[in-house]
C-alpha cells in the first residue's frame, strides 16, 4: 500500500513505530540555536557547536546528547571543567524542549492521516521521557493520531539501540514485529527497529543524511523526506524536464528514456525503492496508445553499447546477459558514479518491465567504462519504447519554406550548398579533391567516380555506396580526383569524410528546423536481435566514436578474418573500408557501433555493414519535433 503518495507499504503491516525528533518533527532546527545559545552563555563566545555535529548526535536521549556536547567543548576549546556543567544545563535545555511548538515535518499529517482512514495503529517511540513526548506532540496538535506513547524512561527496558521500546509498542499493539514498520531518522533508532525485527524505514530529516542511511545495514529503504512523488510524462520539447531522485545516476537514466520517448518529464521520487520506480514509470508509459507488441534495438554512447528486445505480448520479466568477453557479474558489480554498483539500476530495469507488463531482454555488448555502458543500456531501452509507443508525425520538407543556401563556407571544406534535402561538399587537400552531393529528395540519379592510377582499385566501392546511400534513403553525386598521390585508403577515408561532411550539414538543418531522431540501428524485430549477423548503430552528437565489436570477444581473430588483410569483392581491401567508419564518424560526428554476432566471409560481412549503417543514419535523419534543436545526446553539442 502506498500511503499519501509519500510512503510505500506491504500489505501486511498493521503498525508504524514513529520516532519523534528530526522524524515527526522538526526539532534539528531548534536545537542549533538553544544548544549553541546555551554552551555560549556557560563558555563564552568563541565556543561553537557545528550544524554536522550537532546533527551526528541528534538521536542521543537528552543526557547523553548534552554529555557529548560538553567533551566536544572541552576537547576542542580546551574548557576542562565543562562536562560538570551538565546538570546546570540539561534542565534549561529540557524546558525550552518542552515548551516549544514544533514545526510537524512536510508529509507527516498526510500519512497519519491516510493511516488512520486504513486502520493503521501508530505509536512514537522516542529516546526521550514519555510525558516530555506526550507534552511536545500534544502542543505540535499530534496526540490524537497516535495510539500510544513509548519513553525512554520505563526501568525494565533499555534505551535505541536496543530493542526493548519497539518490541514493548508492538506488545502494547498485540501486533507480532514482523506486521510492523519502524520510521527513523537515525542510525542508533534504526539499530533498534532492525533489532526487534520490525520493517524499517530510514528518513533524512534530522539525524543522518541519505548516504549514511543508504549504507546502514539496519534500514530497509531510505526517503530523503515525504513529501509527495510524483510522475508526469507528456509528448513535448524533451529539453522541458525536470528530474529528481535521490541519486543524480538514476535521475540521467530516467533522462534518457524520456529523451528517447520524446516525452517532457517532470518526476520526483522521494526514496530508494528503485524496483517500484521503475514500476511507477512503467505505468505511466503504459497510458500512450501502442502500436506494436514487439520490437528490438540498439543503444550506445561513445564505449558503450547494448541491445534490447522488449515483448508486451509476454510474461512482464527482465532477462541480463552479455555477450562472452564481458563477465556479467563483474559488471553489476562495479561502481557507476555515485552507485557502489549496478543493483540499483537492474532493479530500475525490473521495475520497468513489470509496469510495461512485458519482458525486457538487455544484451550487454560493450564495456569500457560502466557509465557508458549502464547509458547504452537506457538508450536502448527508451530507442525501443519510441518503437513500442510511437508519435506520429506528419513532416514534409519544401524547398520553398527552406530554400537550398549556396556558397556557404569557402575554405578547405566548401559547403557549396545545403538544404534540409540535400548538401553539396568540397575538400580540397595535397593528394585529392572530393566532392560529394548529397540529395534526400533522390531527384537526382546516384553518380560515383573515381579518377585514380590504374594501381588503385576502389571501382566496387561505388557498389558499398550505393547499397549505403540507398538504405539510408538518399542518392549521391560523387567525384574524386588524386590530384598528386593515389592511394585507396586516402580515396576511402577522404570520402567517407567529405560524405559525413555533407550529411551533417543536412543534419543540423534539419535538426534546428524540424527536428531529428539523431539516432538509429538496424535491428527492430525479435528476429533482428536473435540473428542479424552484423548489427550497426549511429548516434550524431558532435563527437567521433568508432568501434567494431565481436560477440565472442576474439577480437584478434577478428582482425585476422575480417579486418585486416582480407580482399573484399575482390579488389577492395578491409582495412580500407575500416578506415571508411572513420572517416564518417569524424566527417559527421558522430558514434558509429558495429555489433559483429558470428564473423563470416568479408563480402557479405562489408556488405552488412553499409547496408545497415545506411538504415541506422536513415532512423536518425527521422523527423522527431519534440527534440528540435537539439541533439540526441542529453548533454551533448554539435556546432
Amino acid at each position: 500500500m502506498i500511503l499519501a503518495d509519500r510512503i510505500n507499504l506491504a500489505d501486511n503491516v498493521q503498525a508504524i513505530f514513529w520516532d519523534m525528533d528530526g522524524v515527526l518533527l522538526d526539532t534539528l532546527g531548534l536545537d542549533l540555536i538553544v544548544c549553541n545559545d546555551l554552551v555560549k552563555r556557560y563558555f563564552g563566545d568563541r565556543v561553537h557547536l557545528p550544524r554536522n555535529y550537532i546533527r551526528s548526535i541528534f538521536g542521543y536521549h537528552p543526557p547523553e546528547f548534552w554529555k557529548r556536547i560538553l567533551e566536544f567543548v572541552e576537547q576542542n576549546y580546551g574548557i576542562s571543567h565543562a562536562p560538570e556543567q551538565l546538570d546546570a544545563i540539561l534542565p534549561k535545555y529540557n524546558d525550552i524542549r518542552n515548551n516549544t511548538t514544533f514545526e510537524t515535518n512536510p508529509g507527516i499529517l498526510e500519512i497519519l492521516i491516510d493511516a488512520r482512514v486504513r486502520g493503521l495503529k501508530c505509536v512514537v517511540v522516542s529516546n526521550n521521557p514519555t510525558e516530555d513526548v506526550r507534552k511536545i506532540i500534544t502542543q505540535a496538535s499530534m496526540a490524537d493520531y497516535f495510539d500510544h506513547i513509548v519513553g525512554n524512561d520505563i526501568k525494565t527496558l533499555e534505551k535505541k539501540p536496543a530493542p526493548d521500546t519497539y518490541l514493548l509498542a508492538a506488545e502494547l499493539l498485540g501486533v507480532g514485529p514482523q506486521h510492523c514498520v519502524v520510521v527513523e531518522d537515525s542510525l542508533l533508532g534504526a539499530e533498534a527497529g532492525d533489532a526487534a525485527g520490525c520493517y524499517t524505514i530510514g528518513v533524512c530529516t534530522g539525524s543522518a543524511d541519505f548516504d549514511s542511511l543508504e549504507s546502514c545495514p539496519f534500514i530497509d529503504c531510505v526517503y530523503i523526506s515525504f513529501e509527495p512523488n510524483r510522475i508526469e510524462l507528456n509528448r513535448g520539447p524533451v529539453t522541458t524536464k525536470q528530474v529528481f531522485t535521490p541519486n543524480e545516476f538514476v535521475s540521467h537514466m530516467i533522462e534518457h528514456i524520456a529523451w528517447r520517448l520524446g516525452c517532457e518529464v517532470d518526476l520526483f521520487w522521494n526514496n530508494n525503492d528503485w524496483r517500484l520506480l521503475g514500476e511507477s514509470m512503467g505505468k505511466v508509459l503504459k497510458r500512450f496508445e501502442t502500436d506494436q507488441m514487439q520490437t528490438a534495438a540498439m543503444g550506445m554512447i561513445d564505449d558503450g553499447s547494448a541491445e534490447v528486445l522488449l515483448d508486451l505480448s509476454a510474461s512482464a520479466g527482465l532477462q541480463l546477459e552479455s555477450v562472452a568477453s564481458i563477465d556479467l557479474d563483474w559488471f553489476l558489480s562495479l561502481r557507476c558514479e555515485q552507485l557502489a554498483n549496478g543493483a540499483p539500476l537492474e532493479k530500475l530495469l525490473r521495475g520497468l518491465s513489470k509496469g510495461l507488463d512485458g519482458f525486457m531482454r538487455i544484451r550487454v555488448c560493450n564495456l569500457e567504462d560502466p557509465h557508458h555502458t549502464w547509458e547504452g543500456i537506457f538508450r536502448a531501452v527508451g530507442i525501443a519504447m519510441s518503437k513500442i509507443f510511437p508519435e506520429k508525425h506528419d513532416y514534409h520538407y519544401s524547398e520553398t519554406a527552406h530554400p537550398p543556401e549556396k556558397s556557404v563556407m569557402p575554405g578547405d571544406i566548401s559547403i557549396l550548398s545545403r538544404s534540409v534535402d540535400g548538401a553539396k561538399v568540397i575538400r580540397k587537400t595535397a593528394e585529392s579533391h572530393v566532392m560529394v552531393g548529397v540529395d534526400f529528395s533522390q531527384r537526382t540519379p546516384f553518380k560515383c567516380r573515381f579518377d585514380v592510377s590504374g594501381s588503385v582499385r576502389v571501382e566496387k566501392f561505388c557498389d558499398l555506396l550505393r547499397l549505403f546511400s540507398q538504405a539510408a534513403g538518399f542518392s549521391m553525386d560523387l567525384d574524386f580526383n588524386a590530384t598528386a598521390l593515389s592511394s585507396s585508403h586516402v580515396a576511402v577515408e577522404d570520402t567517407a569524410l567529405v560524405l559525413g561532411r555533407a550529411l551533417k550539414e543536412i543534419f543540423v538543418l534539419r535538426m534546428m528546423t524540424y527536428g531529428v531522431n539523431g539516432a538509429g540501428c538496424s535491428i527492430d524485430t525479435v528476429e533482428d536481435f536473435l540473428t542479424q549477423t552484423v548489427r550497426t548503430g549511429i548516434s550524431i552528437e558532435g563527437r567521433k566514436f568508432w568501434k567494431i565489436i565481436p560477440f565472442d570477444g576474439d577480437f584478434v581473430s577478428m582482425q585476422k578474418r575480417f579486418i585486416i588483410g582480407q580482399n573484399v569483392l575482390g579488389e577492395l581491401f578491409s582495412e580500407d573500408l575500416d578506415d571508411f567508419l572513420d572517416g564518417l564518424a569524424g566527417g559527421l560526428g558522430c558514434s558509429i557501433v558495429v555489433h559483429v554476432k558470428d564473423i563470416i566471409d568479408p563480402d557479405s560481412g562489408w556488405k552488412m555493414i553499409f547496408e545497415n549503417l545506411g538504415k541506422a543514419v536513415n532512423k536518425a535523419f527521422a523527423v522527431n519535433p519534440r527534440r528540435k534543436g537539439v541533439t540526441p545526446g542529453v548533454k551533448a553539442t554539435l556546432a
